[in-house]
């Protein structure tokens, strides 16, 4: 298992990919495969990849160390096959856990990745509103493992990567009395999807 750097001694590398269903698992063979070259980088800390549920989406979330973009670096020749990533820079801006920290490890957990689209300017309000609904969900959802909110360094997204104990105790969230779709937080900053997923990868630089 891997720990997420939540004192931001680490940068994030997300790279988010779609594709069609039939090549799910190709794509995520062939980020095994970079992250393999990756492994031999000195700025590298880890990664995992998460395919998704409904077999169209895989992401790659990564650590670095500071002042490294991992943008920068080649892509295997087999990524020709495969649309490219939507690939940003982040850092944790809140996170909250059940446990002492953050871990990310392959199996049954299911991974909830909240993706918020903003204007630059909304971004700092955003930061402040999901510290507020962080507070709130990680002391009313059970089933809620730990959730950490993630601002994009070009001020345009921010990411909710929220891990619970099962898809059940994700969709129990929907029926929850502080869970209001017709006035979310995000209302009148930013734009929002969502989508689950099962972590199918993991690997440290240690």
């Amino acid at each position: 298992m891997v720990q997420i750097d939540r004192l931001n001694t680490a940068l994030v590398g997300l790279d988010l990919y779609t594709v069609a269903e039939r090549h799910q698992s190709g794509l995520v063979d062939a980020i095994k495969e970079q992250i393999q070259s990756w492994k031999s980088n000195a700025y590298f800390v880890s990664a995992s990849v998460h395919q998704s549920l409904d077999g169209v989406r895989v992401f790659t979330y990564s650590q670095w160390q500071p002042k490294f973009d991992h943008r920068s670096l080649q892509r295997p020749v087999v990524f020709g096959e495969f649309f490219p990533p939507d690939s940003l820079q982040l850092e944790v801006s809140a996170s909250k856990s059940r446990t002492a920290e953050v871990e990310i490890s392959a199996g049954d957990r299911i991974t909830h990745l909240a993706e918020f689209r903003m204007m630059p300017a909304n971004q700092p309000e955003m930061v402040k509103r999901t510290t507020i609904e962080l507070d709130r969900a990680m002391n009313d959802t059970p089933g809620l493992i730990s959730a950490t909110f993630h601002r994009s360094l070009d001020g345009t997204r921010m990411f909710n990567y929220g891990q619970w104990e099962s898809k059940e105790a994700f969709e129990a969230i929907l029926k929850q009395p502080g869970f209001n779709p017709d006035k979310p937080y995000w209302e009148g900053l930013a734009r929002n999807e969502f989508h689950l997923y099962n972590v199918v990868h993991i690997v440290s630089a240690s």
